[in-house]
């Protein structure tokens, strides 16, 4: 047996086995237990997928083809108007003990 794809979670190993399942290519995961082991931390490259050696040049042609037509994994943004939120946010605050000082002065009357 070979390793033909290193997986990130033991669901990415399951859809990447599938995938070669369905191309008729069998084989197996190791180390998709080992992550539970670790705790809150990743552990990356304990998950891999493995193939008979006849096969692993065609399973590595299927997952190169699957990688090529996946959509690319986006960047979060950075916030842009962090300062504008805050100076919102201690606006209201002034509003907010303004609107209580006149309310009490009101019922003191």
């Amino acid at each position: 047996m070979k390793c033909v794809y290193e997986a990130s979670s033991s669901l990415d190993g399951h859809m990447i086995l599938n995938l070669l399942e369905q191309q008729h290519i069998s084989g197996r995961i190791e180390g998709e237990y080992l992550q539970g082991g670790i705790g809150d931390l990743q552990a990356m490259g304990l998950v891999r997928v493995m193939v008979d050696e006849k096969d692993y040049e065609q399973a590595r042609q299927i997952i190169s083809e699957w990688d090529a037509i996946q959509p690319p994994i986006e960047e979060p943004r950075p916030e842009s108007n962090a300062a504008g939120s805050t100076q919102l946010f201690f606006a209201g605050v002034i509003l907010g003990a303004a609107l209580m000082y006149w309310l009490m002065k009101l019922n003191a009357a």
